[in-house]
């Protein structure tokens, strides 16, 4: 059987700033508003915030994007207003960006005329994961005027395909299944917004590869919540909730797009809380693969028993002194530091110089005192009380394993001995009186008879 040769899936090359502003402006022009100008102090701004957060792997933005624009020269010291849109991964296409920025925050740039200027950066991280930034800004109070001359020259306009026709919604069929007719100037992002899916369902719908490049005038399926096998998408940042550990731990790893107010959020508990538990502050970015305690364990931590040093393992020869057995390649240094004691303390203990030399088996003289261990001691438990029983007097005894405890004596139990010491008395009495009354009847009668 020949071999076939396999074929090489090619690397997606990055998605650039240059396509990311064009993209925008793309979708910018659907909504039947003028292209953003590219602004190089907004460019400079976008590159070095996507190389910040890559060189700390963060999950969300870094402050005050109007602020950054300022402080970098952006609208000549007149106030400014600036929005900024952010993504990662790793071989992320422009489709997939686009539809990240779907939803009406990012949607900003594309919806809000007010815009004027523009910049965008790419930077990749150490974990492969790749931060795309957009800005969009306007200067309050001027114009949208302006242009910037990229390297290599040009206009500063960046270059925005013609013929951009908007995406209408088809009609759906009976089983809720759209059959949408690709336009010109239509692209997979731009329908999987419109229809609210993701540029990967489209595909598999349709069994398009992924370096299949959608022609005008294709047909593509596309599945309706009502159609059968439809599969919501996942939201991009939802919070995925950890389960308690054993002990009632919960902790959360840091995902792309978490900060700490919509984790707080998904958990129901304050933003502060958090910070508290894990030492930090409510305003610090946070970084992709931290673990976040939000509840802490509810058990107590058994404290660990401290090992005993060396010289608190010390016992006594018969002599009443202590001896350190030299050891295969033991040196006096080496003990010494074991004992923490001076090798000249050792050496003056056992007469020993420098140029001594000590064998496996010497007993070393440690004239040293080791500290008192502390013999752990373990406070018994208290029972809880529980219902007192009343024995009944018995002459029977009750055997027991431990030596009887006297007993404080009660009402109850001076009668019991009474009862007792009178069924001893009364037979005792009735006999001593028995044997009286015969001794004075013998001595009547005796008398009696001498008187006769």
């Amino acid at each position: 059987m020949p071999v076939q040769a396999v074929a090489q899936v090619k690397p997606r090359t990055l998605v650039s700033a240059w396509e990311i502003i064009s993209a925008m402006n793309t979708w910018r022009m659907s909504n039947g508003l003028p292209s953003l100008i590219e602004d190089a102090t907004i460019n400079a701004v976008a590159q070095s915030t996507a190389q910040t957060m890559a060189d700390q792997n963060l999950s969300w933005h870094i402050g005050n994007v109007g602020g950054r624009l300022q402080a970098a020269g952006y609208g000549g010291g007149k106030t400014v207003f600036a929005t900024e849109n952010f993504a990662m991964g790793t071989n992320l296409s422009i489709d997939q960006i686009m539809v990240m920025w779907s939803d009406a925050d990012h949607m900003r740039p594309v919806t809000n005329p007010n815009y004027c200027h523009v910049g965008a950066g790419v930077a990749t991280a150490s974990n492969g994961f790749t931060y795309y930034i957009l800005q969009a800004a306007y200067i309050s109070g001027q114009a949208c005027t302006g242009s910037y001359t990229p390297p290599g020259g040009g206009t500063g306009q960046p270059f925005v395909p013609g013929g951009i026709t908007p995406v209408e919604i088809a009609e759906m069929d009976e089983n809720g299944i759209y059959t949408h007719l690709v336009k010109p100037g239509q692209s997979l992002w731009l329908i999987a917004i419109a229809y609210e899916v993701r540029i990967a369902d489209i595909r598999k719908w349709n069994n398009l590869s992924e370096a299949y490049k959608i022609q005008i005038g294709d047909e593509l399926i596309i599945l309706s919540p009502k159609a059968k096998g439809y599969v919501p998408p996942p939201k991009e940042g939802q919070v995925e909730v950890s389960k308690p550990g054993p002990d009632g731990k919960v902790v959360h790893t840091v995902r792309p797009y978490e900060y700490l107010g919509k984790i707080a959020e998904a958990y129901g508990v304050t933003v502060a809380r958090i910070a508290e538990l894990n030492g930090i502050k409510v305003t610090t970015p946070l970084t992709i693969g931290w673990d976040l305690v939000i509840v802490p364990s509810n058990h107590t931590a058994t404290p660990t028993e401290r090992p005993l040093t060396p010289i608190e393992r010390l016992t006594p020869a018969a002599d009443g002194n202590y001896y350190h057995i030299v050891g295969e390649g033991a040196a006096l240094e080496g003990i010494a530091k074991l004992y923490g004691i001076s090798v000249k303390d050792l050496m003056a203990w056992n007469n020993l110089n420098e140029h001594s030399i000590i064998y496996v088996g010497d007993r070393l003289l440690l004239n040293v005192t080791p500290p008192a261990t502390i013999t752990p001691t373990f406070t018994p438990v208290t029972p809880s009380p529980s219902a007192t029983i009343t024995p009944t007097p018995s002459n029977t005894p009750i055997p027991s394993a431990t030596p009887a405890q006297a007993l404080t004596e009660t009402p109850e139990l001076r009668k019991a001995k009474n009862v007792r010491l009178n069924n001893v008395l009364l037979p005792v009495s009735a006999g001593l009186i028995l044997a009286l009354a015969v001794f004075l009847f013998l001595r009547y009668l005796r008398r009696r008879k001498k008187s006769d």
